[in-house]
């Protein structure tokens, strides 16, 4: 079963298929190229032969009815006596036998104003006026044959069509009109002159006047007056029916001929040749069924599909005799290369093809011989890739967990000497006075102590540093001087430099040291290189590290001199001052010197509220440690003091407070308390501080001149950061204020 999927699904297979499909869809494509160009070709022709023969038919029958006005006009021409009994006696001679008996519905002679003057006896309608027929007989278009369209129930109760031929005189010289009549009815038949003489042209030749299904699959004409009304159709019992909104009948009647496909009247599908008839306002449309037009070409379908059968099997034989000198060789391949996948390198093949094929073999063959090569070192490359791996990982672990320089150094040349197999070494940072020793191992004290600081022009570090690679130097190759000498006394025999890089800046060197001449493989030389950087990132991180918190100590200490200055340097002051004024005043002015006294009091106790407050800046432990009604009121005491202000303290214990939410409200309370101090010019200030289960409620009020509610929209007056530390731990911070009516800020925290 499994060797059935192979040749199924094998090349041989595969070519015959992919030069079957394109062959198939090529020729598939011509011979439906082929096709359709001849079928259009014979539509066509089709539809051109419909026009012409719709033409032809048209002009035969404007000729054929053209000698019937003939025979108008000779009655029209005789003298006519001037009485009407005269004129009906020389009409009673002519019709119904004579010349004038192919009007089968009767011949009149109207006055101009379109009084009958004589007509048949039957018609009894002799002084009748009949405005239709005056009509279309007086606005015949001048060159027309004179046929109106079907005069509906215009002479009786009978449907009629009219030939209208002036008089040259009646009744004393006044002109009027001789008209002939035809009936149109359905059912009619050959017994009446007018559709004999239509049967007898090319449509009658052609059709059976039985109305059976088969002729609505045989070629057929019919006629229509300039209203869309049948006159004449080979299925007389649609003789009169309007069918204008057809489409042959609708383009005909705009004076156009041409031909169509489309459904025709008995609703099968046929090309319609369509042409006006002369000189009237009919029209003639012929029917020919399509299925005629496609028989042509079905014996051209037939021979297409043998063509294609024969285009299609004869290449695939062809291309299946030629493609097995190609699989063959393919298969024996594919055999040795299964063998290979499976472990039994020692395969060759021998393909005698001088093509290439025989190139594909003998690079097989070369491939396997350099597998067999690989395989045995296999091992020992991937126990070296995990050497280096875990080298590499044991680095990062120590970077990830640590920012001292001299501890991420060390680990860097511990691991870099043992993966190595180095047996001393030291890291250097790069300074402005040269390379500064960070970490050592391996090397003695006074040689520890030589090598602290080292000169860039008299180090391979120079050389590493230049480069940007690992360097290796014998200690014999450095130049003569105190360094060589150094490292001769210490044994060593083998230096290599690895520069250690961050950001394409080189921050320093690994240094490692072999007392055995030693030579670096390329392996090596790129696990230094990858170490370099990754020790190099970790050197950085540390250095940003130790400059980060040298410039938050700075900053913190410029804060807090900036606050001894505004708050306690000044209240202090101002405390020496009035101290240095009672002993006078309490001599004058006892009352005033008392009130002097309670000043002093209070600006002596804003100092140590002030002061308090500080030392718990500088000791962040302390400050989360303690309670938050505690700070708050130290708060309030040192604003208070500040700002000569009255203070309302309403301050409540708030346990199970996280350190985050007590130190982000302490925050916004020192915020708000700066600035009534500074911009309020308040009499008093108030700090309300409540809990319950749910919530926690800060309040911090001033009576002083307010402000406009946009000015904290804009983020003046530090509320922006009040908001961002009510944001940070899910609080809600709002602020009211109106000018002249003081500020309230409102802090509501859920637990």
């Amino acid at each position: 079963m499994k060797a059935r999927r192979t040749r199924l699904g094998g090349l041989r297979t595969k070519i015959i298929v992919w030069f079957l499909v394109p062959t198939a869809i090529i020729l598939s494509a011509v011979a439906v190229l082929v096709f359709s160009t001849s079928r259009r070709a014979a539509e066509e022709l089709a539809f051109s032969r419909s026009e012409d023969r719709a033409r032809l038919l048209a002009s035969q029958l404007s000729a054929e009815i053209e000698t019937y006005r003939q025979a108008l006009a000779r009655l029209a021409a005789e003298p006519v006596a001037s009485s009407a009994r005269e004129i009906q006696a020389a009409l009673d001679d002519e019709w119904p036998v004579g010349l004038l008996s192919v009007f089968d519905a009767g011949v009149l002679v109207m006055d101009p104003d379109g009084f009958v003057v004589a007509s048949p006896p039957r018609f009894e309608i002799v002084g009748d006026r009949l405005p239709r027929l005056l009509a279309a007989a007086s606005q015949t278009p001048e060159g027309s044959l004179g046929y109106s369209d079907v005069l509906r129930q215009a002479v009786g109760h009978s449907d009629v069509l009219a030939l209208a031929y002036p008089l040259e005189t009646v009744d004393d010289g006044d002109p009027g009109w001789v008209v002939g009549l035809f009936g149109v009815e359905p059912g009619a038949t050959r017994s009446k002159t007018f559709y004999q003489a239509i049967w007898s042209l090319y449509i009658g030749r052609q059709l059976s006047v039985e109305r059976t299904p088969a002729i609505e699959g045989r070629e057929l004409a019919y006629v229509t007056d300039g209203q869309g009304v049948i006159i004449f159709h080979p299925d007389t019992f649609l003789i009169g029916e309007a069918i204008v909104d057809t489409v042959p009948v609708a383009r005909a009647l705009t004076g156009a001929s041409g031909a169509v496909r489309v459904a025709g009247l008995g609703g099968h599908e046929v090309v319609a040749g369509y042409a006006p008839v002369p000189r009237t306002s009919w029209v003639l449309v012929t029917e020919d069924p399509w299925v005629m037009v496609t028989e042509t070409t079905r014996p051209y379908v037939r021979s297409m599909i043998g063509l294609l059968v024969l285009g299609v099997l004869i290449p695939v034989g062809v291309v299946a005799l030629g493609v097995r000198r190609i699989t063959e060789p393919l298969a024996e391949l594919t055999e040795a290369a299964d063998r290979v996948a499976s472990g039994e390198f020692e395969q060759a093949i021998e393909v005698r093809t001088g093509d290439e094929l025989e190139l594909l073999a003998t690079q097989f063959n070369t491939m396997a011989a350099e597998l067999r090569t690989s395989y045995a070192t296999l091992e020992q490359r991937v126990a070296d890739r995990t050497r280096e791996l875990a080298i590499l990982n044991a680095l990062a672990a120590v970077v990830s967990r640590s920012l001292e320089l001299e501890e991420v150094m060390s680990a860097a040349l511990h691991h870099t000497s043992s993966a190595l197999a180095m047996e001393a070494g030291g890291a250097f940072i790069l300074e402005c006075e040269g390379l500064v020793l960070v970490a050592h191992q391996g090397v003695s004290t006074d040689f520890a102590a030589a090598i602290a600081l080292l000169p860039l022009s008299v180090s391979i570090a120079a050389d590493a540093l230049q480069a940007g690679v690992p360097v290796t130097r014998e200690v014999e190759d450095y130049p003569e001087g105190s360094l060589k000498q150094l490292l001769a006394d210490e044994g060593v025999i083998t230096v290599v430099s690895v520069p250690l890089v961050a950001r394409d800046r080189v921050l320093g060197v690994l240094n490692l040291i072999s007392r055995r001449s030693r030579t670096l493989t390329d392996e090596e030389r790129t696990l230094l290189a990858a170490i370099g950087q990754q020790a190099g990132v970790a050197a950085e991180n540390a250095r940003l590290y130790a400059e980060a918190e040298r410039t938050a100590a700075a900053e913190e200490r410029n804060r807090l001199a900036r606050d001894l200055h505004d708050a306690v340097s000044q209240t202090l002051f101002s405390a020496s001052l009035i101290a240095d004024v009672v002993p006078k005043l309490w001599l004058r002015d006892r009352e005033e010197a008392e009130r002097q006294l309670v000043n002093l009091h209070r600006l002596t106790r804003g100092a140590l509220a002030e002061m308090r407050t500080l030392l718990l800046e500088l000791r962040p432990a302390a400050l989360e440690a303690a309670e938050l009604s505690a700070l708050l009121g130290h708060l309030a005491r040192a604003g208070a003091g500040r700002g000569e202000l009255g203070l309302r303290l309403d301050l409540r214990e708030v346990p199970d407070l996280s350190p985050d939410v007590k130190i982000a409200l302490y925050r916004i309370a020192q915020e708000a308390s700066n600035n009534v101090v500074r911009h309020a010019n308040a009499h008093e200030l108030s700090i309300r501080l409540d809990a319950d289960d749910d919530c926690v409620r800060l309040e911090i009020c001033d009576d002083g001149v307010g402000f406009e509610p946009c000015r904290a929209a804009t983020g003046g007056l530090g509320t922006t950061t009040m908001h961002e530390r009510a944001a940070a731990i899910g609080a809600t911070l709002t602020i009211a204020s109106r000018p002249g009516e003081g500020t309230c800020v409102r802090v509501l925290y859920r637990r």
